[in-house]
């Protein structure tokens, strides 16, 4: 799942991740208001635990529900409905203030810089891999096994 307000760089990212078969199925949200309603659904819809994104590429700076109101709600409400999903925060600047924030929420696993690249999607897979994330291979080839990031 990708959740950022900004729409070139949502479609980016999204294309990005598909292209790359880092997932089979991306889903998005433009702000983290929208993310939370996705939630609900899965909550309201969801058959089984692989319905559920594993991993949320979130951005902070967002205007209706930013990504910091939305780790609080979803800490708060949804992490022990969901706890296999795991954040990597996006962000255009590594604020030092924000990396200490960040280390209140156990869910989030990382913060990169903006954009998503094949070469940050590969060193993501390559570090996390040994959290039992089910990433498929990293490449250029469609028809790899489902896994869903939102």
């Amino acid at each position: 799942m990708v959740v950022n307000d900004d729409e070139i760089s949502l479609f980016v990212s999204s294309k990005m991740i598909s292209k790359t078969t880092f997932a089979a199925e991306v889903i998005t949200a433009g702000n983290g208001l929208k993310a939370l309603q996705v939630f609900d659904q899965l909550l309201l819809n969801s058959k089984a635990p692989t319905d559920v994104p594993e991993l949320v590429f979130l951005d902070l700076h967002m205007p209706v529900m930013d990504g910091w109101e939305f780790l609080e709600v979803f800490s708060e409400k949804y992490a022990y409905i969901f706890p296999s999903v795991r954040f990597v925060i996006l962000s255009s600047s590594i604020d030092p203030d924000d990396i200490f924030k960040l280390k209140r929420f156990s869910t989030v696993i990382d913060l990169i810089r903006h954009p998503i690249s094949f070469e940050i999607l590969n060193e993501l897979k390559l570090k996390y891999e040994k959290m039992n994330f089910n990433f498929p291979p990293v490449n250029h080839q469609q028809g790899v096994e489902k896994q869903m990031i939102a």
